[in-house]
């Protein structure tokens, strides 16, 4: 939605007000070519190319809007956030009543782990904010399934967001730099996950009442409805509903197809949800949605080979995120590729990763007896069997407890 906007706005600026910085003459000419040179290559989304072209550009003009933005839009989509945060600061400067620039600023920060710093600058744009609030929402409850601990911590969060309070949501805004900074340290901080991410949960429905009630994008706030009826609610039909409503306004734009592709894999159409992210991804090749959609729809249909590139791409997208390495170790040891399956499962099932029925240190198992390692193989099987054990005992005694 944001590229739309961007484009929008390029067209509305181009020709008119030259430059935010200072050229004169030829050389305000040659800044100009070069920004549209770049610009032309950023909507092919052949950033390699673009980037050069838009730091010549840059320099001719340093405190340019555009120069800035869509440089650092460039950096970013190349995985090169650092870099890209001083061009998306000075955009920001140049033009401090934007959203735009704040949006993508934010999303640096967020892909820098700096979780505080992208609250700040999303908060500035209301629709980017809702949206990272509910990433990372989903974050934070992916993140705690990683343990046996983190998954009770996901179950309150998951019965209180069900129905998030409005109430409290301004404090939880004052607060949420502080509990970043608790989740970020050593060992689970459950109370700090939880309060974040109900946190998180009332202010995207404070965001959503507020865009409701001055809503100028109608497609913005359908996107928004959208996301909360799949995040929080559950509701994938309706999710779909408004991520369409809001498609017939904004045709091809990537993060409105990633977010329907994963409301339709959710709500139980994989061949619609194909469809949707490989759209979202012909466009933009790094929408991680979009990414992990189409992963596990590879994966539930066991097609390995298939998604293997997929996967390799998100452990590099999500260095921090151990969910795809551990998916990406399972492809690999069912392709034969035996010795790096177990440089991935071993270290994160010795770091707690959660394996309630045991499948995945019965799948270790395997591949460390093809690697002749009998011994560390028949401790995997072991520690499989006590799982497997564990998990039917408690489903056991579930059902049998009186209703």
């Amino acid at each position: 939605m944001f590229g739309i906007a961007l484009t929008g706005a390029w067209a509305g600026a181009a020709g008119q007000e030259g430059t935010d910085g200072q050229t004169g003459g030829h050389g305000e000419s040659r800044f100009d070519e070069l920004l549209h040179e770049g610009f032309a290559l950023h909507q092919q989304a052949r950033f390699t190319e673009a980037i050069p072209i838009l730091e010549q550009a840059r320099r001719l003009a340093p405190g340019d809007y555009f120069a800035n933005l869509l440089l650092g839009i460039d950096l970013l989509r190349m995985g090169r956030a650092e870099a890209a945060l001083p061009r998306l600061e000075a955009a920001a400067t140049a033009r401090p009543g934007e959203e735009i620039p704040e949006e993508y600023l934010g999303e640096a920060q967020a892909g820098l782990g700096h979780n505080g710093a992208a609250a700040t600058a999303y908060q500035r744009a209301l629709l980017a904010w809702a949206g990272f609030a509910l990433e990372r929402f989903r974050q934070i409850e992916e993140r705690l399934r990683d343990t046996p601990e983190g998954v009770a911590v996901a179950r309150r969060i998951e019965a209180a967001a069900a129905g998030p309070e409005k109430a409290g949501a301004q404090g939880c805004a004052a607060g949420i730099a502080g509990l970043e900074r608790r989740l970020t340290g050593a060992g689970l901080d459950g109370d700090a996950a939880y309060r974040l991410a109900t946190c998180y949960a009332r202010l995207a429905g404070q965001a959503a009442t507020q865009m409701a009630a001055n809503a100028k994008d109608t497609a913005a706030v359908e996107r928004l409805h959208g996301e909360i009826l799949m995040r929080l609610s559950e509701d994938y039909p309706g999710a779909i509903g408004e991520f369409q409503k809001a498609l017939a306004l904004h045709p091809g734009d990537p993060a409105l197809l990633e977010r329907l592709a994963e409301a339709q894999y959710s709500g139980g159409d994989p061949e619609g949800a194909r469809r949707s992210a490989e759209a979202a991804l012909a466009i933009d090749p790094h929408r991680r949605s979009a990414l992990r959609t189409e992963a596990a729809i590879a994966m539930e249909t066991r097609d390995y080979e298939g998604a293997i590139p997929t996967l390799r791409k998100l452990v590099t997208e999500e260095p921090g995120n151990r969910k795809p390495q551990v998916e990406l170790g399972r492809a690999l040891a069912q392709t034969g590729h035996d010795a790096d399956a177990a440089a991935l499962l071993e270290p994160a099932l010795a770091g707690g990763y959660v394996d309630e029925k045991g499948a995945l240190h019965a799948l270790l198992a395997r591949v460390l007896l093809r690697l002749n390692r009998p011994e560390e193989a028949a401790k995997a099987e072991a520690e499989a069997r006590r799982l497997s054990d564990a998990f039917q005992e408690k489903n056991r005694s579930a059902n049998e407890a009186p209703k």
